[in-house]
């Protein structure tokens, strides 16, 4: 890879994630497939989650690993070698999505999100610090590192289909998005509103219920769960910043520093740095909300015992995949947007 060039300085970390990865997940993946130790899906075992390879054998989610691994293999060598065409770009995306949204549950969000509550919840009291070690498990751990491969996987795979490509199969670094500035603000505005609305909706049962309002419950449910409601009213507290954050991707105060920040007032922000961080925040919010979704289709609980009939108790939860997908497509347009205006100077 010729690292002198701006594009590929940045598709190198991507790509040693990638490699990395797959190298030693394609060995893990055959010694789980074998019945070796350490496999990290079992929904029977503790620490384990709801993710779509807990229901299978260690035989068949190793072999799927496995392959997936070696795809991944692949991918870094293409991207290393700056050859990745629109399909195995496609690959790359497809293969990201797998592990990064589709394959984790919501032990990504309670490591990345619910960790930092849990910590001020156990500072104050409210919950035992045990709980807290409770989330490093190597199943937990194992989630975080399938996350990062699958992002780095799509990083590889949307950076090629983007970047527009010349006879060699290279990445081109001009990279000048199609559409226009209005069109991508236009469709930023309209997925800006639905990435709001959700998490306000959530925080809005989280707060009432720790004022002692039954927001979409009953009262004796809200007494049942009262000792927990300040761990609910503090993830509802965290939903309600990132609202607030994500209405900066269609305001001016999204692309410029605030005056009174020291060294950084009045300069533009940079555009990745946004766009990336919302972009990030949306994979571990769709898969939590996936696989509540699957939970509520299967006919599981989702909640505390006697929320299947609290509307109010499981419903916000369902929204989560609209919630991620909506904060992705407002991550990208105002990604868009900038790039353009960028170019237009």
């Amino acid at each position: 890879m010729n690292t002198s060039h701006p594009e590929n300085r940045r598709t190198v970390v991507p790509v040693l994630i990638v490699a990395v990865w797959s190298v030693s997940y394609l060995v893990l993946g055959l010694v789980w497939a074998l019945g070796g130790p350490g496999y990290p899906f079992d929904a029977g075992r503790p620490g384990a989650g709801n993710t779509l390879l807990d229901p299978l054998p260690a035989a068949v989610g190793g072999s799927v690993l496995a392959v997936s691994a070696l795809v991944a293999g692949v991918v870094a060598v293409l991207a290393a070698k700056d050859r990745l065409n629109r399909v195995t770009a496609v690959v790359a995306v497809v293969a990201g999505v797998g592990l990064a949204v589709l394959l984790p549950d919501v032990r990504i969000m309670m490591t990345a999100g619910y960790l930092p509550v849990m910590l001020v919840a156990a500072l104050a009291g409210q919950v035992e610090f045990s709980m807290i070690a409770s989330m490093l498990t190597w199943p937990s751990v194992n989630l975080l590192i399938l996350t990062a491969a699958g992002v780095s996987l799509m990083a590889l795979g949307t950076r090629a289909l983007l970047g527009g490509r010349g006879r060699s199969g290279g990445v081109d670094g001009a990279l000048r998005p199609p559409g226009s500035v209005d069109g991508a603000l236009r469709i930023g505005w309209y997925a800006t509103a639905v990435a709001v609305a959700v998490p306000v909706f959530y925080a809005v049962t989280r707060f009432g219920w720790l004022l002692g309002v039954p927001v979409g419950i009953s009262d004796e449910f809200l007494a049942y769960i009262a000792e927990i409601t300040p761990i609910g009213a503090g993830l509802g507290a965290v939903a309600l910043l990132g609202a607030v954050l994500t209405v900066g991707l269609v305001r001016p105060w999204g692309e410029v520093w605030p005056r009174w920040l020291p060294f950084l007032g009045g300069r533009p922000i940079p555009a990745r740095l946004p766009a990336y961080s919302a972009l990030a925040v949306s994979f571990p919010i769709t898969s939590a909300g996936l696989m509540y979704v699957r939970r509520k289709l299967s006919g599981e609980r989702v909640g505390p015992d006697g929320a299947e009939d609290e509307l109010g108790a499981w419903l916000p939860e369902m929204l989560w995949p609209l919630w991620g997908a909506a904060l992705a497509v407002a991550a990208l347009a105002y990604l868009i947007r900038r790039r353009h205006l960028a170019h237009g100077r």
